[in-house]
């Protein structure tokens, strides 16, 4: 029968304690921990920005498809652009606003009123707070794009520009004392589509 005590380590000076490998898996944790919560929340952050800016090109493809097929006469009165936000302009606005509720992107919602710049309608954000301050829906019915290099067609431009939050300048922030990464504050897609009506 083996004594407890002879199964303990036998003392070697410092050079045995060098070898002596208990704690350390304690220590490789400590030290790999944070590494790996950094690439757990930027896989997170950055998926979720691309999943926004996935939902963002559909809700402006959906309207520009639509204002495409809408007749721009109400935009008009007595040959001059009006000073109003036309029916077909507003019915843009409605089909991008719903195409968002729809896919969950509700942190801003598209307000009734919008500003008017010629043949450009830019709404901005009903809801006030939560970083919406840099939302904005941008409607131009009076855009052109070049085909074939010599053709210029008329075309609607839609664009949206939605305000992101992330998660990954607070967790480098934590980790590394005054390390800031700049990362964009909003989130913008666009589309052009040819005028048919």
């Amino acid at each position: 029968m083996v004594h407890p005590i002879s199964r303990l380590p036998k003392r070697r000076g410092f050079l045995g304690l060098l070898s002596d490998t208990r704690g350390s898996e304690l220590l490789e944790m400590a030290f790999g921990l944070p590494l790996l919560i950094v690439f757990m929340v930027g896989i997170a952050d950055f998926g979720g920005a691309y999943n926004l800016k996935h939902r963002l090109s559909n809700a402006v493809r959906e309207g520009a498809r639509f204002a495409a097929s809408e007749s721009p006469r109400d935009e008009f009165s007595n040959g001059s652009v009006c000073s109003c936000t036309p029916a077909s302009v507003s019915a843009v606005r409605d089909v991008v606003a719903n195409y968002l509720t729809n896919a969950g992107v509700t942190q801003c919602a598209v307000s009734a009123s919008a500003t008017q710049s010629g043949l450009q309608w830019t709404f901005d954000s009903s809801t006030s707070g939560g970083g919406c301050g840099s939302f904005s829906l941008v409607i131009d019915r009076n855009n052109t794009a070049t085909t074939n290099g010599t053709i210029t067609i008329p075309v609607t431009h839609v664009s949206l520009t939605y305000p992101y939050t992330w998660q990954f300048n607070r967790v480098i922030g934590l980790l590394v004392k005054g390390a800031s990464p700049t990362l964009p504050p909003t989130i913008s897609s666009d589309a052009k589509m040819e005028n048919l009506a």
